[in-house]
């Protein structure tokens, strides 16, 4: 059970904002993509991680995709100039 707080949207807001960046901005399957990518990781880290560290994992797995492909997993990369 879970109380009712004024910042209840944060945790669901940065995950959200997590898994658009991940698939690629501009992309709608991509953000599909990427919010299942951060959705499964945030859960599946709780079998081994306490629960408080979901989150954390779930950005994790963000930076290391970003480090490796910054324009997100189905995006396209742009020259810009």
């Amino acid at each position: 059970m879970e109380i009712v707080t004024w910042d209840m949207g944060f945790k669901l807001l940065l995950l959200m904002f997590a898994g658009i960046i991940l698939g690629g901005l501009g992309s709608a399957y991509g953000a599909m993509v990427g919010s299942l990518v951060i959705g499964v990781v945030a859960q599946m880290s709780t079998l081994w991680f306490p629960v408080d560290l979901q989150y954390a994992w779930a950005l994790l797995v963000l930076i290391l995709v970003l480090l490796v492909r910054p324009q997100g997993i189905l995006g396209r990369a742009e020259r810009v100039g």
